[in-house]
């Protein structure tokens, strides 16, 4: 079941409100002797991530019964190596090599969020309300938190104070739920309703590298933030132009090209850098928002990473 886009919080009280995970989404089918994490496009990814089939396992031995959830397997901690928690479980994908599988698992741990359940022992309940899935959901995983599977919250009520909560944690938006749907398999309705958290964050952009083998224009834009008078650098933004918007940024760039940088501690390029004048006190903004590229048409999708300190320290 796939959720529909909504630019509103839905209204009336036949609604509760989930966090939008950002990690992998799998319907894991689950028997005492076979677990299978099924992602969208048909993979079993089982193989990849023991610690969640483990921990489904041992449930179902618990439980004495099988059974089929639908969730999102997220990374369980903040990555040591500053990647992102999507680069750390994408990382884990394709490992087939048991030794690395078991790295991966001891350094990057990853947990099933469950937030329906299709099958509870012999009963398929995707025709029960949401409501009614959910207090089987709750039963079989109780409120406390296990280590590799655990329970999504939900909230009903009210949309928008929830949706102003997922902005503060960060999290990339909520989906909004009708408590009296059924589940229905492989379809997109609008019973299920994405919402996403607008973050912008602003970057002066202080200089520019030179373009690398084919590349024409420009490399990378080396962008800044200002923290007590100085400007502070933030990381490099170069991927996701084309052709034609390469022009327009050299253009506007090398009016303003000048022989120092502006930066507090300039940063070190792969490749010879030009720096940006910022007389005047004039800022050269560029809105960028830190989860979609598409509310930031004239940035590529990386710049959204450099408030969240994902981009790589140095420069292309």
């Amino acid at each position: 079941m796939l959720a529909g886009t909504a630019s509103e919080v839905p209204a009336g009280n036949g609604w509760t409100f989930e966090p939008k995970y950002d990690g992998m989404r799998v319907v894991a089918h689950v028997a005492r002797d076979e677990v299978r994490l099924v992602t969208r496009n048909g993979i079993d990814r089982a193989p990849q991530f023991p610690e969640v089939v483990d921990a489904l396992r041992d449930l179902a031995l618990r439980h004495r019964r099988a059974f089929v959830l639908d969730g999102e397997i997220i990374v369980r901690r903040r990555v040591a190596n500053g990647a992102s928690p999507i680069e750390a479980l994408q990382a884990r994908w394709h490992v087939s090599d048991m030794e690395a599988v078991a790295r991966h698992a001891n350094h990057t741990p990853v947990d099933l969020v469950a937030f329906d359940i299709l099958v509870d022992g012999d009963e398929r309940v995707t025709t029960e309300p949401w409501a009614s899935r959910r207090v089987r959901l709750e039963r079989l995983l109780g409120a406390r938190h296990t280590l590799g599977v655990r329970l999504a919250q939900t909230a009903k009520g009210d949309g928008a104070r929830t949706l102003q909560r997922a902005a503060k944690r960060g999290w990339e938006g909520i989906i909004a739920k009708r408590v009296d749907a059924p589940y229905r398999p492989g379809i997109r309705t609008r019973d299920w309703l994405k919402l996403k958290v607008v973050n912008e964050q602003e970057f002066v952009v202080g200089g520019w590298t030179e373009p690398r083998r084919s590349r024409e224009h420009f490399g990378a834009l080396l962008l800044g933030s200002w923290k007590d008078g100085e400007l502070l650098y933030a990381g490099h933004t170069g991927t996701g132009f084309t052709r034609e918007t390469l022009k327009e940024p050299e253009r506007r760039l090398t009016r303003i090209d000048r022989k120092t940088s502006a930066f507090a501690v300039a940063p070190r390029t792969n490749e010879p850098a030009h720096w940006a004048a910022l007389a005047g006190g004039r800022r050269a903004r560029d809105r960028v928002d830190r989860r979609r590229q598409a509310e930031a048409p004239g940035l590529p999708r990386r710049a959204r990473r450099q408030e969240r300190g994902r981009c790589r320290p140095g420069a292309k």
